[in-house]
């Protein structure tokens, strides 16, 4: 016996029931019609969506593409809320990692944690443990909000097993101090780099050390005050210097300049006065206090292969530049500066982070200490 059907659309019959789901914005009732090859199939249909619509969702939740949902929160939620420098990185991440992934022509209502696995596992075959962690943070908080917004009920996310980390080595374990005196030694010869030095007593970032201007240092107090960064970034298509706030609250600090490095500043800064000179730029207290060949912020990364060039040339082993941030924290555990002084030094916003660097010193000396017992057995 043919299936009893009420209607046809394009040459094919189908049988539809209507729904009222809600009222608009003028009191009206909203309809929405449900098709089926049968009319138990058409009602099931409508029976489950009204389910969903009972538990909260939006009424056009079926319709919602992820590709549209997730570029419109993108633009219009994410982008107004979050710094110029994070915005570039969460743009790289959107547009090689999510525009086109596996999941762009779905429905949100139709991903499910499988689909997610999948995709995680199809992003490693190109990209480190370490991306696709990133990447699973920037889509686990669009989830949420699609479950806010009522268009999901709950997340996809909820199933997926990440990738765990590999083990590595601690790239930025401090330097000792015989690598010390060779970057002293350096700086004395080439006055050039004195920054690496300026690191190491000072405990900056790369960009607050770059973003200072000479008239962050105050020579009646004896101070560096710190109250920015520089990055340089991708803004309209133009590389460019893209000065910040400092990376927490607590960033924003007084360090005192360390009296046993005031000869190579005050020749720094003579070096600086006579390159403005030479560029027929005038030197103010707003001149950047490391500045380019041409008198501009300086880019982080050749700054960084510099240091590299460095260590190869006095014969040090090679180190990152926040490996000197983390030798001035070793040097004040050292010099048993209270944790909570090095915390605020430092311009950390978790003194928990000071700590672990004072836990691994204490973990040195108490080795040390232990090794003074092997005169028992000489």
């Amino acid at each position: 016996m043919p299936k009893k059907t009420n209607t046809k659309i394009n040459g094919s019959n189908y049988f539809r029931v209507t729904a009222t789901i809600g009222k608009n914005a003028n009191g009206s009732p909203m309809r929405k019609q449900f098709y089926g090859s049968s009319k138990k199939e058409a009602e099931a249909k409508r029976d489950e969506y009204m389910l969903s619509i009972n538990k909260g969702l939006s009424p056009n939740f079926d319709k919602a593409l992820f590709k549209y949902v997730f570029k419109a929160w993108f633009d219009n939620v994410l982008t107004p809320s979050i710094s110029l420098s994070s915005r570039n990185r969460y743009e790289m991440d959107y547009r090689l990692r999510i525009k086109d992934c596996l999941l762009s022509e779905m429905k949100l209502v139709d991903i499910k944690s499988i689909h997610m696995q999948a995709y995680y596992n199809d992003l490693l075959k190109a990209y480190t443990v370490n991306t696709v962690r990133l990447t699973h943070k920037l889509l686990r908080s669009f989830f949420i909000y699609c479950i806010k917004t009522d268009l999901i009920i709950k997340s996809p996310m909820i199933a997926v097993e990440l990738p765990k980390d590999k083990p590595v080595s601690d790239t930025n374990k401090p330097i000792s101090d015989d690598d010390i005196k060779r970057l002293l030694h350096a700086a004395n010869e080439n006055i050039e780099n004195f920054i690496f030095v300026f690191a190491i007593f000072s405990g900056l970032r790369l960009g607050e050390i770059l973003s200072l201007t000479h008239g962050d240092l105050d020579f009646v107090n004896n101070t560096i005050h710190v109250n920015k960064s520089v990055k340089y970034l991708n803004v309209d298509g133009k590389w460019q210097a893209v000065l910040s706030h400092t990376k927490t609250l607590s960033s924003i600090r007084e360090v005192p300049i360390l009296n046993a490095i005031q000869r190579l500043l005050q020749a720094h800064i003579k070096h600086e006065k006579e390159k403005h000179l030479k560029l027929g730029v005038p030197f103010t207290s707003e001149s950047i206090l490391f500045s380019s060949y041409s008198g501009t912020y300086r880019e982080a990364s050749n700054v960084r292969k510099m240091l590299i060039r460095l260590c190869d040339r006095v014969g040090i082993e090679r180190t990152t530049f926040h490996s000197l941030r983390h030798t001035f924290c070793t040097i004040l555990a050292k010099q048993d500066v209270p944790l909570k002084t090095a915390s605020v030094l430092m311009g950390h916003g978790d003194i928990g982070i000071t700590a672990k660097i004072y836990t691994h010193v204490d973990s040195y000396e108490l080795k040390r200490g232990i090794e003074k017992l092997s005169v028992y057995f000489e």
